[in-house]
């Protein structure tokens, strides 16, 4: 186990600095690579990495060839259970929403028993997640969401993975079935979309991608966890769900309310969101994450604009070279016929596969072969060519008559809102163009052509690379513009002919008008409109230099955040990301090769992460790279992305399942009379893994006298305006309280006529100093030091939390210690913090729930409550105060810290022995002392002794041994 000293352990963690750190690795280009300003310090260390990998792959159960069903693989394996979870018919074809609880799925014809299907999957699931040997697993009702959880069930404080056990309606239409292919490669075969097998090293099946795969790889994530027993300090809950698209409709608010009441109630717009957060109430975590979507971290939902990037060619229609023909389609692959299909997906396809056809009529041979020449030699410098063996060329050119054809493959299918990570055939096919025409001596002065080509070239390919030049690098925007400087979020991403919707190719030049027309889909992220309009005004002029037109690009803003651009959460799992992905560069090699361009970033359409505020990202499952198979026909996953990906989320949720300061909270309801708790549920408070910063810097000598301190915080948690169900804007983030805010209004009716309180359980995580021993840690713990304290320091004020005299202190104060973490102990207090100003602080009893589950009496009082043991109450203790000001806003005061004696934990002796006289010699003996917070203080003694020193001596208190060679020289010492 680690161990740490104390002070350092109080101190460790969260770190947001300003600035690059000095150890950002360069680029390609030697420039150094760009660093958000937000970053995180991690915990988990390079050797518990390794341990949870190494756990990972004990679960994988790779296997070369198989079918869902053949008893050739281990089904409680990674692998097995992806087979497994897609043989499962679990397409969500809708229905009619329910309107009375329990809600049921609708069972009818039209949606080929819906119900039925999706209890089957459940009820497999929990058989899976019990046989993985789960502590805690969950349902509350057969058709919906299953959780299990790891951890000390006494963890205040809970992180989540939330994903979605089915598959799009989207990708079993009827044109789709037509093109699922079974294992044996024949088409349109009944049942196939759900007969799953592997082939050549990938799984195919509905839902291997999306997200049925994900979602059993974030479970057999927790069980790498589970199993290798790594310290965490909070527990760990993977919901699996079982709608996303072609959901039976979100029952209304009313529906709701006449089972579950919530206060200040909204739906949210998934089905599994709603069951989770308003059917059953459950616990909302502090930190989520879904696995539907990119790694290394989705922050929200971009915004978009297409404009034509064009320019006529016209005026070469009698020249040699002149094009006649530009199609853009999707790359082929030997021996893969349903590659194809991926064009099909609800997110169009960058270009990656081009044929350009040109009229050589007026060339001669000898400037053909040239011609011919300088393209096949680009190629081979940029690694194009020669293609490997049972490999689709990458590059190939041939002349029919008077016609030469160049296509391009780049193998590399990549979707556009990722153009960055990808390879783009147009773009490689104008940089050999440029190549080309340039060897026979034309020149952009000479043709349109050989100017549109250089163009190209030299705003998406300048030095050869690719990369950020998709996010802009070369189009004029100001450095300070290109990315989010907070998490490093590319404002604008483009992706020319990133349209690719079809397996026909799609045309970008007409012959007979000479007309050069290339959508370009650009995707915006940017915050303000100004910052935007000055991007996009760099991007026109830019284009319109190389003598192109351009669409009008606007201003586009408004995306839509999951979670604030500064939250800490997103640079704690971009930092885990970039420490997985880079801590085995041979194992990663793929992802570690786009490293230098692969940041936090926003998506199309959207996720369940948009229902819950500011604690939840997108954190997988596509692994920058990798192709993205979702609502398609012949949906697949590596079978080593797979085990990647489960490496990379182990590695998350260890990471967020770590204190990032010195204390976390349970946030809970208390009946305290004259205060409003409905505000109390996590779902209304913003609160994030860097709310409880580090405040030891504020408890001074002065205030702590002889205790030794232990762990000191100070937060603040502003009040959502409503219920998290919604992806803000970063403007709404930044008005705060005022209108159009995201947090609650200094006018709200209910707000001027109430005083909010915040009831919370506030732990502290105190770890075992490295110079405490076994048996010193053991009594410490135990209390054997002496009681710790609580305080609160208001001002220069030290307020001590006393329990009045005939009261328990249980009440008021708890502690635990967690089986997989020896080393660290948790104190904790019961706070009750008021919107209001500060008078002083009140001990109070009241009666508390920490399960917010509340049945409409109205239900109740004809039905028996469906969950008795949920949301029961018991009374706690609490300490009231204010904290300072009424402005919608829960804040402690200067600091909250734990404190205790500062004894003596270790005494180690040493001895000098001086010759005087004679037989005569000083001893002097020494027992240096170490204290609680690691000071050290010496006892001393000297004795004049005869002959040999050895013998015990008392030094203060202690009886000390001393061992001696000869006359003068000590052998050992010590304590008796």
């Amino acid at each position: 186990m680690r161990k740490k000293p104390l002070a350092l352990t109080l101190a460790m963690s969260l770190l947001l600095s300003m600035g690059v750190p000095a150890n950002a690795s360069a680029t390609s280009s030697g420039k150094e690579r760009f660093q958000p300003s937000v970053t995180y310090d991690l915990s988990v260390t390079d050797a518990e990495r390794d341990a949870i990998h190494a756990e990972v792959e004990a679960l994988a159960g790779r296997v070369n060839s198989a079918r869902a069903g053949d008893g050739s693989y281990d089904p409680l394996t990674l692998i097995g259970a992806m087979l497994d979870g897609s043989s499962y018919d679990s397409i969500s074809r809708g229905g009619t929403a329910a309107t009375a609880y329990p809600f049921p799925v609708s069972n009818t014809e039209a949606n080929q028993n819906e119900y039925d299907r999706k209890v089957a999957k459940l009820a497999w699931v929990v058989k899976l997640a019990t046989d993985l040997g789960f502590p805690v697993v969950v349902q509350r009702q057969p058709d919906k969401y299953v959780y299990a959880e790891i951890g000390d069930p006494d963890a205040p404080e809970m992180v989540m993975a939330l994903s979605h056990l089915d598959s799009p309606t989207a990708s079993v239409s009827p044109a789709q079935l037509a093109r699922w292919r079974d294992a044996d490669g024949n088409l349109g075969t009944p049942g196939a979309y759900h007969s799953p097998y592997i082939q050549d090293g990938w799984v195919y099946g509905a839902g291997m991608q999306d997200d049925s795969g994900p979602t059993l790889a974030t479970l057999l994530a927790a069980k790498a966890l589970l199993e290798a027993g790594l310290p965490l300090d909070r527990r760990i809950r993977i919901v699996m769900g079982i709608y996303e698209d072609g959901g039976p409709g979100t029952p209304s608010t009313t529906n709701t309310a006449t089972f579950q009441s919530i206060p200040y109630n909204s739906n949210p717009t998934f089905y599994d969101n709603w069951a989770y957060k308003n059917l059953n109430r459950e616990e909302i975590p502090i930190a989520a994450y879904t696995s539907d979507s990119r790694f290394p971290v989705i922050v929200g939902n971009s915004g978009a604009v297409t404009p034509s990037v064009a320019m006529s060619l016209s005026a070469d229609s009698s020249k040699a070279f002149r094009l006649t023909g530009a199609t853009a389609g999707v790359t082929l692959r030997e021996c893969d016929p349903t590659l194809k299909d991926i064009a099909y997906g609800s997110t169009t396809q960058v270009a990656s596969r081009a044929i350009f056809t040109l009229d050589v009529a007026g060339a001669s041979s000898a400037q053909r072969k040239r011609f011919v020449s300088a393209i096949t030699g680009a190629a081979k410098t940029k690694g194009w060519l020669p293609a490997a063996r049972h490999t689709t060329p990458k590059v190939q050119t041939t002349i029919t008559g008077d016609s030469l054809t160049l296509e391009v493959n780049t193998d590399v299918a990549m979707e556009m809102p990722t153009p960055q990570y990808g390879r783009n055939a147009v773009v490689w096919g104008m940089f050999l163009l440029s190549q080309g025409l340039g060897t026979v001596g034309i020149t952009a002065a000479d043709m349109q052509l050989k100017k549109a080509a250089d163009g190209i070239a030299d705003l998406f390919f300048r030095d050869g690379v690719e990369g950020e030049a998709y996010i802009g690098k070369y189009m004029g925007i100001p450095a300070n513009l290109l990315r989010n400087p907070s998490n490093g979020t590319p404002n604008l991403t483009f992706a020319l002919m990133g349209g690719i919707n079809s397996e026909t190719p799609t045309s970008f030049y007409t012959d007979a008008t000479g007309s050069l027309s290339m959508p370009m889909f650009v995707r915006s992220m940017h915050v303000t409109a100004a910052d935007s309009g000055q991007a996009t005004a760099a991007v026109t002029a830019a284009f319109q230099a190389k003598g192109f037109t351009i669409g009008d690009l606007g201003s586009p803003i408004g995306a839509g955040l999951y979670v604030d651009h500064d939250n800490p959460l997103t640079a704690l799992q971009f930092g885990s990301y970039r420490a997985s992905v880079e801590g085995n560069p041979k194992e990663f090699a793929d992802p570690n090769s786009l490293k230098d361009v692969v940041y936090p970033q926003g998506t199309t359409g959207g996720t369940l992460a948009s229902s819950y505020r500011n604690k939840m990202t997108a954190f997988g499952a596509v692994i920058p790279g990798n192709e993205r198979w979702w609502h398609t026909a012949n949906e697949r996953m590596k079978v080593d992305s797979a085990v990647q990906m489960t490496k990379i989320m182990a590695d998350g949720m260890l990471e967020m399942a770590r204190y990032s300061g010195p204390a976390g909270a349970k946030f809970m309801s208390a009946n305290i009379p004259g205060l409003n708790a409905d505000r109390s549920d996590l779902d209304l408070l913003d609160v994030t893994i860097g709310t409880f910063k580090d405040a030891s810097a504020a408890v001074g000598t002065s205030q702590l006298g002889s205790q030794a301190l232990l762990g000191a915080t100070k937060f603040n948690v502003p009040m959502w305006n409503a219920r998290g169900n919604s992806a803000p804007t970063a403007s709404a983030f930044a008005l705060g309280h005022a209108p159009g805010g995201v947090y609650l209004p200094l006018t709200d009716t209910e707000y001027l006529n109430s005083t909010y309180v915040a009831p919370m359980r506030l732990e502290f995580k105190v770890e075992r100093p490295g110079y405490m021993s076994d048996p010193a840690w053991a009594k410490f713990v135990a209390g054997g030091y002496g009681d710790f304290q609580f305080n609160i320091l208001v001002g220069d004020t030290v307020v001590p939390l006393a329990v009045p005299a005939g009261q328990s202190a249980d009440k008021y104060f708890s502690s635990r210690t967690s089986a997989n973490n020896p080393d660290a102990i948790y104190l904790s207090v019961n706070l009750a913090i008021t919107d209001a100003p500060y008078t002083g602080v009140q001990p109070i009893l009241a009666d508390s729930k920490t399960d917010l589950y509340t049945v409409n009496p109205t239900y109740l009082a004809s039905n028996p409550d469906p969950f008795p043991g949920r949301g029961a109450i018991q009374q706690r203790g609490f300490f009231q105060f204010g904290d300072g000001q009424k402005n919608a806003e829960f804040s402690s005061p200067d600091a909250v810290y734990v404190t205790v004696a500062n004894a003596v934990v270790g005494a180690k002796p040493s001895a000098v022995v001086k010759k005087l006289t004679g037989n005569t010699n000083a001893l002097t003996i020494t027992v240096k002392q170490t204290h609680v917070d690691g000071s050290e203080t010496p006892v001393t003694a000297s004795f004049t002794i005869k002959n040999n020193a050895a013998g015990t001596y008392t030094v203060g208190d202690y009886q000390v041994y001393v061992e001696t060679k000869g006359n003068t020289q000590v052998r050992s010492i010590h304590l008796v």
